[in-house]
């Protein structure tokens, strides 16, 4: 199996494969693989040459940093070599000849980069591994998609939560009928985007659950069923505090990771319940934010959100919240009108939580940011309560809620 790392020999700097990666939060440049032991590979011009990969070539990869900054993560190529093998075990029909040929009628799209574990593997060493034709353009549009139907018979799409929340009704049924498969990884996806999908299109996503640091961890497809299938290489066990920890052969050999993601386990398969960290203290009673957003995600006019708490200059803390709403909703133009929304918001959070648990402030938007790799910029929600921010001059505290 490793002497597929051979298929890399003939990558060069023209092929925009080894490029730097963004730390997500901000727009800080980092390297995206450093390889050892021998030397790093440095491309000083486009001619081939071989990166004298083995098994225990190690790759410096970065966190997307959307909970706090970017980190360093080392793996050994023996740790990326063993998911995928993983992967072709578990979703075989992905990639076959009967799927997706070497041919010119096929090819793999991908509307996230390959600057972090999911794009790399899904995007370049998987479908490599597999001699599958890769399209090298990350996908911003849904009419680049549409064109590649014209030119290709079978498409398999890798995206992410925000972009399919995002486009959802933007494709036709003749594009969607030569997708083969939708990956999607990066973030949750909702229930009501995968029903949407599925009732108009008859597609199933295929989600991946996992980390910079732990690879693949589980998969599910929601039209299926709700709860996540662990991969078959994981061990895993329940924290005190319910997280899970798992041992693996996507980690190095004797180590055992604990996430910070609380499941109810069932054998080989766990419900999420929401990070750790979304759980806070707010006027001496416990909130999770997760069960927060999920109330407000179920109006009908509401597409994604997010809560969290905003430090103020005033050393004080509040929490605030930001609506994404759906395509056919427009955005409040005055204050009677989202003070209307606000209230309805408020109406479905009363009947979960206490009034003083409520959000302090409230932002409504045609769509959250997020970065090209699907995870929220944190500064830019932040932005969006700054009082010099003109769009938001309009955001009264009377108006917020703030009793």
């Amino acid at each position: 199996r490793l002497q597929q790392a051979a298929k890399f020999a003939d990558i060069s700097i023209g092929d925009k494969i080894i490029a730097d990666s963004a730390s997500g939060e901000s727009n800080q440049s980092q390297p995206l693989a450093h390889f050892s032991p021998n030397k790093d590979c440095l491309v000083q011009d486009s001619t081939p040459i071989a990166l004298n990969i083995n098994a225990n070539t190690t790759i410096t990869l970065f966190t997307s940093g959307s909970t706090g900054d970017a980190k360093a993560i080392k793996k050994y190529w023996y740790q990326l070599a063993n998911e995928v093998e993983c992967l072709e075990q578990l979703f075989p029909q992905a990639l076959s000849p009967q799927q997706l040929t070497s041919e010119q009628s096929s090819c793999i799209l991908s509307t996230v980069t390959h600057k972090h574990i999911y794009g790399l593997l899904f995007k370049l060493i998987w479908p490599v591994f597999t001699d599958k034709q890769i399209i090298c353009e990350t996908i911003e549009y849904p009419e680049q998609i549409e064109q590649y139907s014209q030119n290709f018979t079978k498409l398999l799409l890798i995206s992410s939560p925000s972009y399919l929340a995002r486009t959802a009704q933007q494709f036709s049924a003749q594009t969607m009928t030569k997708i083969q498969r939708v990956f999607c990884s990066g973030g949750a996806l909702s229930a009501n985007v995968a029903d949407e999908i599925f009732s108009k299109y008859q597609q199933t996503i295929t989600e991946v659950y996992g980390s910079t640091e732990t690879g693949g961890i589980a998969w599910r497809q929601q039209s299926k069923s709700v709860q996540w299938q662990l991969f078959p290489q994981h061990q895993v066990s329940l924290a005190k505090d319910d997280t899970l920890v798992l041992t693996s052969n996507f980690l190095a050999e004797g180590e055992r990771y604990k996430t910070d993601d609380r499941v109810e386990l069932n054998g080989r398969f766990f419900n999420l319940l929401g990070r750790v960290d979304r759980i806070i203290k707010l006027h001496e009673k416990r909130l999770s934010l997760d069960e927060m957003e999920s109330q407000l995600i179920s109006l009908e006019n509401v597409n994604a959100c997010h809560c969290f708490v905003l430090d103020t200059l005033q050393n004080k803390s509040a929490l605030v919240a930001v609506i994404a709403l759906k395509n056919n909703n427009a955005l409040p133009s005055d204050l009677s009108e989202k003070k209307l929304l606000i209230n309805s918001c408020k109406k479905a959070l009363l009947s979960v939580f206490e009034p003083s648990l409520l959000p302090r402030k409230w932002r409504f938007v045609a769509q959250l940011p997020f970065n090209s790799q699907g995870k929220l910029v944190k500064t830019e929600l932040v932005t969006l309560f700054n009082s010099s921010n003109k769009v938001h001059q309009y955001d009264l505290m009377s108006i917020c809620l703030n009793e």
